[in-house]
């Protein structure tokens, strides 16, 4: 018997692999929260609540939420946008940016969160914590011509959404890109420590390929520098 979607340990997997039914439903099982927390707002300190979100919320966002990195950009984007809801349910703020509400909590974004993941399991992989049928789907750099050795072989796509969309490409590119200092922690222990306090939204341009997406950006950039210096002439 056939199904479009079958929910497997909390997790909604549908026929197409997209888990745009997972993001919907975690985000339900979210803003439910959310709003109970909105009525409290003015009835409990705010480090209550923050603890309320964290215990209450936060755990829902978080599980098995890697899934969510490979979805469609708009699902992506729900989650920090229910993030955000819920900071600002807590600060009981309207006004501040969701980078100065994530630095209030002392929390990473859930795009950061999930690169973070990403570093984890490339880290178990390096060091063969995984099955070893996880390992064998990522192959070891052992040329010693690269002026900052990779250790992972980059594979290479012809296709942007079945292929550089995928952990097997998206991993050793995000991992040949952390410094050295954050890869060769010695234990697990201490690389997730550390790991957690780094900001890897930085490497999220270097970790796409896409000539169309670089393209983009730069004609962005270039339009904002002429913008700016024609107002300031006009100034």
């Amino acid at each position: 018997m056939s199904t479009e979607k079958l929910n497997l340990f909390g997790v909604t997997i549908d026929s197409k692999l997209n888990f745009n039914h997972n993001i919907n439903n975690v985000c339900k099982k979210a803003i439910e929260r959310i709003g109970v927390l909105m009525r409290l707002k003015n009835l409990i300190p705010t480090e209550a609540k923050l603890q309320l979100y964290k215990a209450a919320i936060l755990p829902h966002l978080t599980y098995c939420h890697l899934t969510g990195h490979f979805c469609k950009a708009n699902d992506r984007r729900k989650l920090d946008r229910i993030q955000e809801r819920g900071l600002r349910a807590v600060f009981n703020e309207k006004l501040s940016s969701y980078e100065k509400l994530l630095a209030k909590a002392d929390i990473p974004s859930m795009y950061n969160r999930r690169l973070q993941v990403i570093a984890v399991f490339m880290y178990k992989i390096k060091h063969k914590l995984l099955p070893q049928r996880l390992c064998n789907l990522f192959q070891f750099d052992s040329g010693s011509y690269h002026v900052r050795k990779r250790e992972f072989v980059q594979p290479r796509f012809s296709s942007v959404i079945y292929g550089k969309h995928s952990l097997h490409y998206i991993g050793p590119k995000l991992w040949n890109n952390l410094t050295s200092r954050i890869r060769n922690q010695p234990s697990l222990k201490q690389f997730k420590s550390f790991i957690r306090n780094q900001d890897l939204t930085a490497l999220a341009s270097n970790v796409s390929d896409c000539r169309g997406c670089n393209l983009r950006q730069e004609g962005r950039t270039k339009l904002l520098k002429y913008v700016s210096t024609v107002n300031d002439i006009n100034f």
